[in-house]
């Protein structure tokens, strides 16, 4: 497994570890699903596929909350463990035949790539008819001001269309910041940090929270 902190592909950070990729296991992965992958995805777990892509996408259909971020990246292969576990592809696929996801989304043709912390799932579609496109589930929050039911909502025509799509909150930008802020401005991973944000918010400086730099 690679010790790189990070990754560029087509603009966008992501982060690592990453592990080196295994034509043999896409092509039991599609297997098991009896579809192939889109050519775009493969192409970006054979470059990047790393465990983390901090960047949100606006969905409309999650009004209120159009803001949504799916950050944890479903990994290719194996686990640590030797198995195919949380957070894989494979492991991932096989877990949401039987649970609360086949309950609420139309799961045939569907491979669930990544999520966030509240269990939201991005999903690649790979049916014939509209292969590579890419799907959503957000859960409803029985709260004032926020998603009042679940949501399947189509997010983006393919993975391509994806990356282009995402962009940097505010808010993950100041976490993302303040975890770094007081380290030493030779450190690696600030220095990344700095990279991205300049990047993709080059005004991010003259924010209150943007602490002078040392």
């Amino acid at each position: 497994m690679s010790q790189e902190l990070s990754r560029w592909y087509r603009g966008r950070l992501v982060v690592g570890p990453f592990r080196t990729f295994d034509p043999g296991e896409c092509t039991a992965l599609e297997r098991e699903i009896g579809l192939p992958l889109p050519p775009a995805y493969r192409s970006f777990l054979a470059a990047a596929g790393g465990e983390r892509l901090d960047h949100s996408v606006r969905l409309p259909a999650c009004e209120p909350e159009p803001i949504q971020c799916f950050d944890n990246l479903y990994q290719l292969g194996r686990d640590d463990a030797g198995e195919y576990g949380w957070g894989t592809l494979l492991g991932e696929y096989r877990r949401s035949r039987d649970g609360w996801l086949a309950e609420n989304v139309p799961l045939t043709g569907l491979l669930p790539i990544a999520r966030n912390g509240g269990s939201d799932v991005l999903f690649l579609d790979l049916k014939p008819a509209t292969h590579g496109q890419l799907h959503a589930f957000v859960h409803a929050i029985a709260w004032p001001g926020y998603l009042g039911d679940h949501v399947f909502t189509k997010v983006a025509d393919d993975f391509g269309a994806y990356l282009d799509s995402l962009f940097i909150d505010p808010d993950t930008a100041e976490d993302a910041w303040s975890d770094v802020a007081g380290s030493d401005s030779s450190d690696p991973w600030r220095r990344t940090v700095e990279e991205w944000l300049d990047k993709e918010l080059p005004a991010w400086r003259a924010e209150a929270w943007a602490t002078p730099l040392t």
